[in-house]
C-alpha cells in the first residue's frame, strides 16, 4: 500500500507519520496481486476463470489510466492554444461590458446597448457601490447609444471626478423589462492568465473574456 508523509509536532519534537493513501493505482493492484499469488496455499490454487479475471481488470485499469494521462496532455496544450490566441486582442479595441466610466472635469461619456425601444433610467454608483444618482433619460430606440453625463445627481449636485459605474433599466410601452447594458470601448494593454482563466488588461484594470460583447480592428 502507497503512504504520503504527514508531519506531526509533539512536545516540541517533529516527528513524521504515514497516512494512507485513498488511491490504489496499477502499481498497487499488481502488487497485491503478486502477493495473493505468492502466499496462495499449493494445494488449492487459484481459479484460472478469477485468475483471468483479475488479469483482466488490471488492463482495463491500466487502459483507464492511459486514457486520463492522454487526455490531461490533450487538455494542456488546449489550455496552451487558447491562451497564444487571446494575446492577438493586445493593441486591439474591444467593447465590454460593467467596465468603469471615467468623470474627468465634471465629463463622463457613456454607452449604452439596448435590445429594443425603451424608456430607460440611469443609476451611477460610485467605487464603493453607493448610488450617487438616478436619473430619467427618457426613450430609447432599440441599438447602440451614446451620449455624456454631466457628472451630476438628479437634483443638481456635482460630483467629484472619478470612477463610476453606470447601470441601466428600461421598460417598453407596455411595461415590461428590456434588456439595457452599459458597455465602454477600451483598448487592450496586456493580456493576464490567472488560474487557468484568461483575462484582459486594460488602464490598469482587469475584465474576463466573458465581458467582451464585441473586438473592433
Amino acid at each position: 500500500m502507497a503512504y504520503t508523509p504527514a508531519i506531526n509536532n509533539y512536545m516540541g519534537y517533529t516527528t513524521q507519520e504515514k497516512v494512507p493513501s485513498q488511491d490504489l493505482d496499477k502499481d498497487a493492484f499488481l502488487k497485491l496481486l503478486v502477493a495473493q499469488l505468492q502466499n496462495q496455499d499449493p494445494s488449492q490454487s487459484q481459479d484460472p476463470a478469477q485468475m483471468i479475471q483479475q488479469m483482466t481488470a488490471f488492463s482495463q485499469l491500466e487502459q483507464m489510466q492511459n486514457t486520463s494521462t492522454l487526455l490531461q496532455g490533450i487538455q494542456a496544450q488546449n489550455v496552451a492554444l487558447f491562451q497564444a490566441s487571446a494575446t492577438t486582442l493586445v493593441g486591439k479595441t474591444v467593447r465590454v461590458q460593467g467596465a468603469g466610466v471615467p468623470l474627468q472635469n465634471g465629463v463622463a461619456k457613456v454607452s449604452m446597448e439596448l435590445a429594443g425601444s425603451a424608456e430607460v433610467t440611469m443609476t451611477v454608483k460610485d467605487e464603493t457601490g453607493r448610488i450617487v444618482a438616478t436619473i430619467e433619460k427618457g426613450g430609447f430606440d432599440r441599438g447602440f447609444h451614446e451620449f455624456e453625463w454631466d457628472g451630476k445627481t438628479a437634483a443638481g449636485l456635482q460630483l467629484d471626478d472619478g470612477t463610476y459605474f453606470i447601470e441601466f433599466t428600461a421598460k417598453d410601452a407596455e411595461g415590461n423589462s428590456v434588456v439595457a447594458s452599459s458597455v465602454s470601448d477600451i483598448k487592450v494593454d496586456s493580456v493576464a492568465f490567472a488560474e487557468g482563466s484568461v483575462l484582459i488588461v486594460a488602464g490598469g484594470k482587469y475584465y474576463s473574456l466573458g465581458d467582451i460583447i464585441e473586438v473592433k480592428a
